[in-house]
């Protein structure tokens, strides 16, 4: 009998055992190719024959596995699929037996099926899901596409069907369990920073447990900064944080200062150290480089936090590399360099495709996808892919906290106006503390757009706490926290690139006070690089408050501004602008020139020359730009700019630049601008200098006015309103007064009483009726008298621009200069607006100040316009110290004397504006001008300087 041994030798294996084999091996040969680990199934049949261990495109263990079964031979390539062309897309594999399909799709573990073909040795693949595999009929079947070799090219796709695979982590329940250990030893820092929800203790569990490092940063980046203050006692490290050595205490304190005070010292300290950078703790070189960049590009030091990112290097796990990568991203999308952010996002986003149970992956990848999205095309955008991806639990609970924050400070407010308190006098440092929290999740996961929020919203509590505590102070006791503080809030703003916020806290404090805090943020933004984020913020800044800036400021300002007008495609390939560049710097040039010297208005008239020559199409820009020059710059540039203005084909921009000929005392281009306004010109008459508009007076003019104004009346009857044009009612009107040969009083008469009329169409020729009636002929008089125009309570109009309160207002006005209303009924409705919003107040001051510039004898007018010369509201505030300003002229008391040097002397701009302008009108005494004027060209605004300077007293 033969032994065992010897009956095995010669015997052959079959062809098809063969070819399986061959095909097993070659496909565990492309997958090794890919640094995936495979290992061949020969013990069990389970329709799987392989085990695909998961690595990612930099070769590092995903703790992933996926399942193969491998299918080798031409027969399993008889069963192609075509398209319309004929070519194959794919071939099929069925199975008459429904249940392997089954096992496969209901597998732990995500499944491929793999044709092999041998002579082209090219292994093609498919995921077999619920999605893939159709009915065949008899059975099932899945389409195998001749797209999807097992190559390199296709990675990115196995690791999507790969991370189909990994379970999510339950988040339900886990506010309680809180703590470093609810995360992998590596992982706790980064997700203190990222998802502090899952780390931090929760309130309620006491403050008597001994915390781990990572559960202070968590307390520290959820905003609770007093709650880590009440753990003191029971953790004496704590209290001695300069004292530890560990990395992860070392961490905490250098997270604390620059969270604190905005110092990066120790976190840069940290960062060079040895012990960050340990090749077995690539963890800490991630934490510490992206706390750096956070902080460092937040103080707008974007080469030094993209030197920390890059020190980090290319050996950190996935989610860590992730993180850089997307940080990374983010300050390219800064400084202009979109196509790479876009690699650097990708790849972030590809990096964490297998970690769908770590929060912070999932944070790094919405990040991503945000990033991708709003920096690609319009019609490229996916917007499902993003809110889905962007639909994750650290963006929740960054909601939740916001939530939080917003219910506090609107209870205190709530509670403030119920104990007739200003709401925003008492800080809210609760809600401040969790929207700077919001702030650091968001920055610490790339979020960039629920960042700036939460940051824009921290600020925007800040300017009003700081603004009503520093106005309920008396002036003598305020000190310098108030403004630093306000200063710090815009600064943020602009830093944020919240233009709406930025825009609303700085007319408001340039107009109210205190200046000095936008002065302040001014000389911060000079300093500030041109970034994405920020370029738009930092040109509205200089738009609303350029006048704020020394002389040296204004003119380096300006510089800037020219050099973006001059080469705007190079600020457009480092800024990447989202708005018309041109039209914002200009608006920011002309303010900043009202600070500058005379050197930097000759500049700006030189480039307006070169600007014309290119025939830019920026005629109203350029309008504005030549009013704000300043006519003495004009030098000898005077014969181009003459020829320029002749030349120039667009009437507004011709007549601008003649103007500025005309105010520098060029009697050739006074001549041209009284010629062009007698044949009707109305752009050459705004540009007349005051004293030679009576030489303009024509028929020509009248008529046109009178034109304009029917044709106002026939839009009004046809309920269309065009605003936004010169006020042809108030020429028509002053046309009739200059030259009563040529005045329309019946289109007057007709305008002024339709009540389907604008208001902002009326309301200027009431007005001037009302300055000037004395010089109404007697029959016009009557007419007024008899019609609606002086009844406030019966004259209408159509609200657009202009309130109904101000034609009350404008009515009442002309019935006091026509004796139609009396100091009673003058009383009566003053003291009724008097008690309103600041529109009716404001009504009030007109109103009180015609009265008192007609008599000088009823003091109570006069104590009214004392009261609201203080009035909370700015506005209010300067027509009461405008009307104050012109009644010196024929009042001496010294009450009034004082309200108005009070008003010159207002810590914010546009009352002082107002004295500066009125000064002219006021016949004061010699010593109480000079007062006055030495108050006033010592403020911090050229506007106010500049006004107060071209009074014959400041020039004397």
């Amino acid at each position: 009998m033969a032994r065992k041994e010897d009956s095995l030798v010669g015997m052959r294996s079959s062809r098809q055992e063969a070819t399986g084999t061959a095909g097993a091996h070659r496909v565990m040969t492309d997958f090794e190719d890919l640094g995936w680990g495979p290992v061949e199934n020969d013990q069990h049949d389970l329709g799987i024959d392989l085990f695909l261990q998961v690595r990612d495109e930099r070769r590092f263990d995903r703790t992933v596995l996926m399942t193969a079964q491998v299918k080798t031979g031409q027969s399993y390539f008889d069963s192609p699929e075509r398209d319309e062309t004929g070519a194959v897309v794919g071939w099929w594999y069925a199975e008459s037996d429904a249940r392997r399909f089954e096992d496969w799709v209901q597998h732990g573990l995500p499944h491929l099926m793999v044709l092999h073909d041998l002579e082209a040795r090219v292994s093609y693949w498919a995921h077999v899901d619920r999605d893939s595999v159709v009915s065949s009929g008899e059975g099932f079947k899945v389409l195998v596409p001749s797209s999807q070799r097992v190559e390199r090219a296709q990675l990115p796709a196995l690791l999507d069907v790969a991370a189909s695979g990994k379970a999510a982590w339950s988040l339900e329940g886990t506010a309680w369990t809180a703590g470093a250990k609810a995360v992998a030893p590596g992982r706790a820092v980064r997700h203190a920073l990222v998802a502090p929800r899952l780390i931090a203790p929760h309130p309620n569990t006491g403050h008597d447990r001994v915390l781990e490092p990572e559960e202070a940063i968590a307390l520290v980046s959820q905003g609770r900064a007093g709650d880590l203050e009440r753990y003191g006692e029971a953790n004496p490290r704590l209290q001695q944080l300069e004292q530890q050595t560990g990395w992860r205490w070392r961490f905490l304190h250098a997270y604390l200062r620059a969270v604190e005070g905005g110092d990066t010292t120790a976190l840069l300290e940290l960062a060079a150290d040895t012990e960050s950078g340990h090749p077995k703790h690539t963890y800490r070189r991630a934490a510490v480089a992206v706390a750096c960049a956070v902080f460092l590009a937040d103080a707008e030091r974007w080469d030094e936090a993209e030197s920390a990112l890059v020190a980090a290097g290319d050996d950190l796990s996935p989610v860590d590399h992730a993180w850089v990568l997307i940080h990374r991203a983010l300050l390219a999308g800064e400084r202009g360099d979109v196509t790479h952010g876009r690699i650097l996002a990708a790849e972030s986003q590809r990096a964490v495709v297998l970690d769908a149970d770590d929060v912070t992956a999932r944070a790094i990848a919405a990040a991503a996808a945000a990033f991708l999205f709003e920096s690609s095309r319009w019609e490229t955008r996916n917007l499902e892919e993003t809110l889905t991806t962007g639909d994750t639990a650290s963006s929740w609970w960054r909601s939740q906290s916001i939530a939080w924050a917003l219910a506090d400070h609107d209870s205190k407010a709530f509670l403030s106006w119920g104990a007739d308190e200003e709401p925003g006098t008492t800080l809210v440092d609760w809600a401040e503390d969790r929207l700077q929290g919001v702030w650091l999740q968001a920055s610490f996961s790339g979020a960039r757009r629920s960042a700036a929020g939460s940051a824009a919203q921290r600020a925007c509590h800040s300017v009003i706490h700081h603004e009503a505590h520093w106005r309920s102070i008396p002036a003598a006791a305020r000190g310098d926290a108030d403004v630093t503080a306000l200063a710090g809030a815009v600064n943020t703003l602009r830093r944020h690139g919240h233009a709406k916020e930025l825009g609303a806290a700085v007319r408001r404090l340039w107009a109210a006070g205190p200046a000095d805090c936008v002065a302040q943020a001014l000389e911060r933004s000079m300093d500030a690089p041109w970034r994405h984020t920020s370029a738009r913020t930092k040109l509205l800044l200089w738009e609303l408050a350029g006048d704020l800036l020394t002389a040296e400021q204004a003119d380096a300002a300006a510089a800037e501004c020219l050099g973006i007008l001059d080469d705007p495609q190079a600020f457009a390939e480092q800024v990447r602008p989202n708005f018309l560049s041109d039209n914002y710097t200009t608006a920011a040039l002309r303010r900043i020139l009202a600070a500058a010297s005379d050197d930097t208005h000759a500049v700006t008239i030189s480039h307006v020359l070169e600007t014309l020559d290119r025939d830019s199409g920026s005629e109203e820009d350029l309008i504005r730009l030549v009013l704000a020059l300043r006519p003495s710059a004009l030098g000898a540039a005077i014969p181009q700019w003459r020829q320029a203005a002749l030349d120039q084909g667009h009437r507004g921009l011709s007549a601008a630049m003649l103007g500025l000929l005309a105010h520098s005392g060029d009697a050739e281009a006074q001549e041209t601008l009284v010629r062009r306004v007698q044949e009707g010109d109305i752009e050459a008459f705004d540009a007349l200098p005051y004293e030679r508009e009576k030489d303009a007076i024509s028929g020509r003019l009248a008529e046109f006015a009178a034109e304009q104004c029917r044709a106002q009346l026939a839009e009004a009857e046809s309920n269309s309103w065009g605003l936004g044009s010169a006020d042809y009612g108030w020429l028509l009107v002053w046309c009739g007064l200059t030259a009563p040969e040529h005045a329309d009083w019946p289109t007057v008469l007709d305008l002024i009483t339709h009540p389907k009329v604008a208001i902002d169409h009326k309301a200027g020729a009431i007005r001037l009726l009302s300055r000037r009636a004395d010089d109404l002929p007697e029959d016009v008089v009557d007419q007024l008298r008899q019609s609606v125009a002086v009844q406030p309570d019966q004259l209408r109009g159509v609200s657009a621009l202009a309130s109904t309160e101000e034609l009350r207002e404008a009515a009442f006005g002309l019935g006091l200069a026509l004796g139609v209303a009396d100091t009673a009924s003058l009383m009566a409705g003053a003291t009724r607006l008097l008690r309103g919003s600041p529109a009716q107040r404001l009504s009030a001051a007109r109103l009180l100040a015609r009265f008192g510039s007609r008599s000088g004898a009823d003091l109570v007018p006069q104590g009214m316009l004392l009261a609201l010369a203080s009035d909370p509201h700015p506005s209010v505030r300067r027509e009461a110290a405008a009307a104050l300003t012109r009644s010196l002229a024929w009042t001496a008391d010294t009450v009034c004397q004082e309200a108005v040097l009070t008003a010159a002397g207002d810590a914010g701009c546009r009352t002082p504006l107002a004295v500066a302008r009125a000064l002219p009108e006021a016949c004061a005494d010699a010593d109480l001008r000079q007062r006055l004027v030495s108050t006033l060209v010592q403020h911090p605004s050229a506007l106010v300087r500049n006004a107060v300077r071209s009074t014959p007293s400041a020039a004397s």
